[in-house]
């Protein structure tokens, strides 16, 4: 209570020297901007269409993706997170568009984000490495309706691939690994009144891995994971937004193995925050404190071991950013994030079916601190986060070792 007390006081105190009104949507932004300014939720950007296809409406004919990031000396091959996309307004009500993206991308999980739990890897654990190729190239195609003071969103995705092997001697025997990943999306945007803007997304997700050869049980691997993400956006004064959150996520899934069944370990993670904006022409500073509930169940071994959880709070979870435009072409972005973690571990004891021993620790994520620039010409935009080695060791060209830029997204906005 005495740690939460003065995180709940400075955050008022901060919200006390504002006096905030709903942010400019400039067709604009992505995963760079969110990170540079402290991978914040709180704002309203295109990268969001991921969690809620209804925000399709707002950023129509907008071609969008990212360049990815890279923690090593070039991009590369190295480098991850890429995406494409492009959507298309078709007339005053319906968009549509499309979303192409690899396995490495998303910083949360979307029904773009590929095999989020990695089954690929796990079945392989089992019936042997490279049987089960990596899911990748996912598509997602999405549209949106608007409808009075109301928007609809759809979104559906997918992804498979396949492993045949067939050995004609000494004996014909066929072996067939096979994954795939089904996932669809809604969202709603809808004003309740003139200063409340409501924003709710929810995805079901569903990848399943399996493995089949000649005169062996099947092996089988599937999910069911569930997303919730809720955001409201309320007019306190002209420059001050209000912004509360939640986010639900759950996963729950069952194996087949050697003729057995059973579950997967099950996942639950519940995220509340509060945030407010601040706009003033053309500075905005935005952020909030949220708590993070997570826990990790592993089901029990008939006649090895008992069911146990690893849990852990994060609290308080800091998102602070801010964004000012210094000329038409140059925007400047300066991020902060820190969070506190509280966990407990069970680990089962050898020997015992029943008893677990249970470890709590406290523990620290370090504040990170971040930068990153937009450039704007005409309707184009790139937007970079700047590599946190630079902030101590200076530019490359300078004297630093690695990449100036950390991540890259760009936008074309036609």
């Amino acid at each position: 209570m005495k740690k939460i007390l003065p995180s709940i006081f400075c955050f008022i105190f901060l919200i006390s020297l504002t006096t905030v009104n709903a942010q400019d949507i400039q067709r604009t932004g992505g995963q760079a901007r969110i990170y540079s300014m402290g991978n914040n939720p709180y704002i309203i950007d295109p990268e969001f269409i991921k969690l809620n296809p209804a925000w399709a409406s707002d950023y129509y004919n907008f071609l969008w993706g990212d360049i990815g990031s890279n923690a090593g000396t070039s991009f590369g091959d190295q480098s991850n997170g890429q995406f494409a996309g492009l959507n298309v307004r078709l007339n005053s009500r319906f968009t549509l568009g499309g979303l192409l993206t690899v396995n490495t991308a998303n910083q949360f999980v979307t029904i773009s984000t590929l095999d989020p739990y990695g089954l690929v890897q796990s079945i392989n654990n089992i019936v042997g490495p490279n049987r089960v190729v990596p899911l990748n190239n996912n598509f997602e195609a999405f549209g949106s309706y608007r409808y009075g003071s109301s928007t609809f969103g759809l979104g559906i995705a997918y992804a498979a691939t396949q492993n045949e092997i067939d050995i004609p001697v000494p004996i014909v025997q066929t072996q067939i690994g096979d994954a795939c990943q089904f996932g669809i999306n809604a969202g709603i945007l809808t004003r309740l009144t003139r200063d409340i803007l409501l924003d709710v997304g929810a995805s079901l997700i569903f990848p399943s891995v399996s493995y089949q050869s000649t005169n062996v049980p099947n092996t089988k691997l599937s999910q069911t994971i569930i997303l919730v993400d809720a955001r409201s956006f309320i007019n306190v004064s002209r420059r001050i937004t209000f912004v509360p959150l939640i986010n639900l996520q759950s996963a729950s899934g069952s194996a087949e193995a050697g003729g057995q069944s059973g579950d997967l370990p099950s996942t639950f993670n519940l995220g509340i925050g509060v945030g407010a904006n601040y706009q003033i022409d053309d500075f905005l500073l935005a952020g909030g404190i949220g708590i993070d509930f997570n826990s990790i169940k592993y089901p029990s071994a008939p006649n090895q071991s008992p069911q146990y959880t690893d849990s852990y709070v994060e609290f308080p979870v800091w998102n602070l950013g801010a964004e000012w435009f210094a000329t038409k072409w140059l925007v400047a972005r300066l991020g902060y994030m820190a969070s506190t973690f509280n966990s407990t571990n069970e680990t089962p004891i050898p020997a015992s079916l029943t008893q677990v021993q249970k470890t709590i620790i406290t523990s620290y994520a370090p504040g990170t601190v971040t930068l990153g620039i937009g450039l704007r010409f005409g309707d184009f935009s790139l937007d970079a986060t700047v590599n946190s080695d630079v902030l101590r060791q200076g530019l490359n060209t300078i004297g630093g070792g690695g990449p100036t830029f950390a991540y890259i997204s760009t936008s074309y906005a036609f």
